[in-house]
């Protein structure tokens, strides 16, 4: 008698246990940890405003992110964009032509040959037409870079100004880095000598500084170097944005009389540590996921 009752108490203590254990594993959620969200969605930038006016717009294919066209300030016509029309042959950028809302401004058409990667630029021609064959340029450009690094250390440019068919002046660009940054491009403009070579003892020298970069991501390191390469020898000031952080300064000295231009820049950034906001000129930084 006294042992049933033992082995009935035994038998309820189990029973109790298994229900405890069932309802402990009911619910999976409980026990699994959360799963992981995976890596942020991948970013392109689409528009770059100050004071909520429009300066930038990049258009780019949906799932590859790939520029297709751009519009920016046309430096030389207060007012007026270039819209930039990107051509690829092979996945790769092989031509780019940026023409001005404002008819007066010069149109440029890029003719560019990729190398193996398709991520920098082998050589390139370029046609830049004005009103009168007296404004309007050819140009032949020769990209070097550093054998060891990949880095791009020197671009130059021979032009057929005037309307002449030989090659008569020379545009220089030599590049210093800091790391993958660069901090300067020495801009020496002149006339080539008679065997077509650069004569640096004619030349006016520009100097674009850009110091004190951040740690943290370039809104412009989301779309193509190819296409910035190009828009800078438009505007050599734009050369900072093949870097793929972001400058906290901008030193800029062109010939006399212009006087030396500084600007200060401080950026905001999101969870991904691309800048949102440079809080300086009160410029942001507007994105789409891919």
């Amino acid at each position: 008698m006294v042992k049933n009752y033992f082995l009935k108490i035994f038998a309820g203590i189990a029973f109790l246990g298994l229900l405890a254990a069932c309802t402990t594993t009911s619910d999976p959620t409980e026990s699994i940890p959360n799963p992981d969200d995976g890596p942020p969605p991948k970013k392109v930038l689409t528009k770059v405003s100050s004071n909520n006016i429009s300066q930038e717009e990049y258009v780019t294919a949906a799932v590859t992110g790939d520029l297709q066209t751009a519009v920016s300030k046309d430096e030389s016509a207060p007012g007026a964009f270039y819209t930039a029309t990107v051509t690829y042959t092979n996945k790769n950028i092989t031509k780019i032509k940026y023409v001005s809302s404002a008819a007066s401004s010069l149109v440029y058409e890029f003719n560019i040959v990729p190398d193996a990667t398709g991520k920098k630029i082998y050589n390139a021609t370029s046609t830049t037409t004005g009103a009168t064959p007296s404004v309007s340029v050819i140009s032949d450009y020769t990209f070097t870079y550093n054998p060891t690094t990949n880095k791009l250390t020197k671009i130059l440019e021979k032009r057929k100004e005037g309307g002449i068919s030989a090659y008569n002046k020379f545009i220089d660009y030599s590049f210093v880095y800091s790391g993958e940054n660069v901090i300067q491009v020495v801009s020496s403009k002149g006339l080539l000598d008679i065997n077509g070579n650069p004569n640096m003892g004619t030349a006016v020298v520009s100097k674009y500084s850009f110091q004190n970069y951040d740690a943290q991501k370039s809104p412009y390191s989301t779309l193509s170097s190819v296409y910035f390469i190009t828009r800078s020898l438009i505007n050599p000031a734009q050369f900072y944005k093949i870097s793929p952080n972001n400058p906290t300064s901008m030193f800029i000295e062109l010939p006399s009389p212009t006087a030396p231009v500084n600007t200060a820049q401080s950026y905001s950034y999101d969870n991904q540590g691309y800048a949102v906001v440079e809080k300086n000129q009160n410029v942001t930084f507007t994105y789409k996921n891919l």
